[in-house]
């Protein structure tokens, strides 16, 4: 099953946010790894984008994305999420000045998962952060079952791989 979903939310103040859940590129992965992933497992890119408006995004829609976003994780026990920092846009962090956009949404993208499986009481759940040092920083999301570890190791070694060369 190739999963491809897309939610739109809306803020109080009328901004608009979706939420895009649509298949992973395996091409970009080596044919072993997708190998050991095999028909059992589905990487799922999560990508999150503004639609409309320019407010500042408050706590309770960061909330509600978190929410979607663990609902389809919870209801599908054969994924794992890629959510991959965007650094095409930057975003307002008078708080973090010395922060770049990519860093600022990793660490919120951290504090949320961990709010997220806390409030939930999930256990099960691991968040594996991938930071790439090249000419620019790239901060990258696996999530996933502990159970599905091997699978998140295996495509951490190969984004690392390639990373290096």
């Amino acid at each position: 099953m190739q999963m491809d979903i897309s939610v739109s939310i809306n803020s109080k103040l009328n901004d608009e946010y979706r939420i895009i859940l649509s298949p992973f590129n395996l091409d970009i992965i080596p044919y072993e790894v997708q190998e050991l992933l095999g028909d059992d497992i589905e990487i799922v890119d999560v990508t999150l984008e503004r639609v409309k408006g320019i407010n500042p995004t408050d706590i309770g829609i960061l909330l509600k994305i978190s929410n979607i976003i663990g609902e389809i994780l919870n209801d599908n026990g054969n994924l794992i999420l890629y959510f991959y920092c965007d650094d095409m846009h930057n975003i307002s962090r008078r708080e973090n000045r010395g922060v770049s956009p990519q860093k600022f949404r990793s660490d919120l993208f951290s504090r949320m998962f961990d709010k997220y499986i806390l409030s939930n009481g999930i256990t099960n759940m691991i968040n594996t952060p991938i930071e790439i040092k090249a000419d620019r920083h790239i901060y990258i999301h696996l999530i996933s079952r502990d159970t599905h570890l091997n699978y998140v190791n295996a495509i951490k070694k190969a984004i690392m791989g390639m990373a290096s060369k």
